[in-house]
């Protein structure tokens, strides 16, 4: 290797411990030339460090590389009032040269791509590895890292499409960018399980942490929790349009592989506990989590006191109510008995359907009421009851969220393209977002608890395995699967609900809405409905509920109204299944270029 490239790849380690702080005795007057490995990585403490660099790419926070807003507000699920970057987006400005969050997050993975290939090459070749490091703990950090690049490229071909595998670190004199082109998304996918089963058949990582100290670090749970996602999007319609079977029973495989083999370490939580999952510190043992973001988010999602909540905050408190739920959703959690409230939309702007024996909007009723328990722990909706919140005595009353028009602070807002602070910090739809929010979110200025967000949970894995066998034809098997997550809900079987037929369009139907109730607000949507192909038929239009009081107070007596939410609803083409590369790197990378749809 040429000298000059020897010291362009120390250089550059050298830079990631120093960013660190791990690198001081290491800063000696050395000429550069001379600099080895094992001057760099002279420390038990560096090498760790060098590993713990590696995790610094994980978008540990709830908005993290989409412009400040939730994910969500990019769906049918949620909307953001105000004519700000989501505005945008549903307007079809999205360009190659103006990629908004797509390219933060191309720039974020491929960097952490580097840092896992670095710590994966030269953390074995220094001298400490080499004679102090026990075998056993060296080659558990390298598993680590090694899960955490196969992580990096699929938030890279879930966002971009199939990109090369890159499993070296390209020096600064690496003149192969033209040479590199697309793989089959097939390809890609492959080559990231591979790396995901060396891991596991390594069984280095315990399935488990049973250290706190940590929590924040990859285990064995999370390459099998990986492998299955990276399968069921490889298996889905976008990626696999001739609809082969055999990618549809590797991903089932996956999935329940995933289930079995976590079993007895990893329970759904009953839903008494519920809220646990979106409310224990971040090192907090959960019996359903298997991977969570390191970063309490109490200050975006819940704290009020010096924080700029900006997009997601407070109606009373911040500049903007964030990213509020639609009807669209609402209308996915079941009645009791497993019945969908709405049978169909009898108009085009969602403001007119048929509704199931047992619901109704009419005046004096309550649409919330008899519904599936787990819309009250993802949706604040009008007479909502939060209980107490931080600081607030017992005696006093629990804490009620009022949504109606004209009610003070959390009311209806009418105007959703207002820049207006007043307007913009009630919702448009009638509801606000509840997950990883506490009640010192409405009703304290000392802030709330605890919010982290989830990376990967047993419920997804059912949810994937209830999904594959269905697209198999395996019908009892998706409906085992299925029943997992809805007898955990308290919801019945799903051959006890009114009009269930034991086919594959039925069941994949309320699969999909299963999991569109179960993992609203962590991040799903925005990808399911690409891998589904469904974002014309779902992306067009979204309505909110106009709630009225006959005498303008809580006690009066409430009509509802559904009403279209009228802005731009235009991202919904092909070209918006998948992200453009920002227009600097497509230059760059010729062999790679843009996707098709935005070539």
């Amino acid at each position: 290797m040429k000298r000059r490239n020897i010291f362009q790849i120390t250089l550059g380690i050298i830079l990631l411990l120093f960013a660190l702080n791990a690198c001081q005795d290491v800063l000696d007057v050395v000429p550069s030339d001379k600099l080895s490995i094992d001057r760099l990585l002279n420390k038990e403490t560096q090498i760790e460090n060098f590993r713990d660099n590696s995790y610094n790419n994980l978008n540990t926070s709830f908005t993290g590389q989409s412009s400040g807003q939730l994910l969500e507000a990019y769906t049918d699920d949620a909307f953001r009032s105000g004519t700000g970057v989501t505005y945008n987006w549903h307007n079809a400005l999205l360009t190659p040269s103006n990629s908004y969050f797509a390219g933060a997050i191309w720039n974020s993975c491929w960097e952490g791509i580097r840092k896992c290939n670095l710590a994966i090459k030269y953390i074995p070749q220094s001298r400490v590895s080499k004679e102090q490091l026990s075998e056993v703990k060296l080659n558990r950090w390298i598993a680590e890292v090694k899960v955490l690049r196969a992580w990096y490229h699929f938030d890279l071909i879930k966002n971009f499409g199939p990109v090369p595998f890159v499993d070296e670190p390209f020096g600064a004199d690496f003149d192969g960018w033209n040479e590199l082109t697309r793989p089959s998304y097939d390809e890609i996918a492959t080559r990231i399980v591979e790396e995901c089963d060396a891991v596991i058949s390594e069984g280095l990582l315990p399935l488990r942490w049973s250290n706190n100290s940590d929590f924040d670090k990859i285990n064995l749970a999370v390459a099998y929790a990986l492998k299955s996602r990276v399968l069921l999007y490889n298996a889905s319609t976008l990626n696999n349009p001739g609809n082969d079977q055999s990618k549809w029973q590797r991903a089932a495989s996956a999935a329940q592989a995933c289930v079995s083999e976590l079993s007895g370490q990893y329970n759904l939580l009953p839903i008494a506990n519920y809220d646990q999952l979106f409310s224990q510190a971040e090192n907090a043992f959960n019996d359903e989590v298997i991977f969570r973001s390191k970063v309490n988010g109490a200050g975006i999602m819940n704290s009020q006191n010096g924080v700029d909540l900006n997009s997601l905050g407070s109606p009373t408190q911040s500049a903007n109510c964030g990213a509020v739920p639609t009807q669209e959703l609402v209308d996915c959690f079941e009645l009791l008995d497993g019945a969908l409230p709405v049978l169909a939309y009898t108009n085009p702007d969602h403001t007119s359907a048929t509704y199931a024996a047992g619901y109704n909007e009419d005046p004096g009723s309550n649409p919330y009421v008899g519904r599936d328990a787990r819309l009250q722990y993802a949706i604040v909706f009008n007479s909502s009851t939060y209980g107490k919140y931080k600081g607030q005595a017992q005696s006093e009353p629990d804490l009620v969220i009022y949504t109606y028009e004209g009610k003070s602070g959390t009311g209806f807002n009418p105007n959703p393209t207002s820049e207006l602070e007043a307007e913009v910090r009630r919702s448009c739809t009638g509801y606000y977002s509840k997950k990883y929010r506490s009640a010192s979110y409405w009703g304290s200025t000392t802030g709330g608890t605890n919010s982290n967000k989830i990376y990967f949970r047993l419920a997804e894995a059912y949810l994937n395995l209830a999904e594959a066998n269905c697209e198999l034809n395996k019908l009892d098997e998706a409906i085992t699967a299925l029943d997992m997550i809805r007898e955990r809900a308290g919801q019945p079987k799903i051959s006890l609900v009114p009009g269930f037929e034991k086919t594959k369009d039925f069941l994949l139907e309320r699969i999909r809405n299963e999991r569109r109730v179960e993992l609203c607000f962590e991040g799903h949507r925005f990808f399911d409905q690409r891998r589904w192909d469904v974002l014309e038929e779902t992306n067009k239009v979204i309505t909110g509920m106009q709630i009225v009081s006959s005498d303008g107070t809580d006690v009066g007596e409430f009509s509802y109204n559904r009403v279209k939410i009228n802005v731009p609803r235009s991202a919904n083409s092909d070209k918006y299944l998948v992200l453009p590369i920002p227009q600097n790197e497509a230059r760059k990378l010729t062999g790679l270029g843009q996707p098709e749809a935005w070539q």
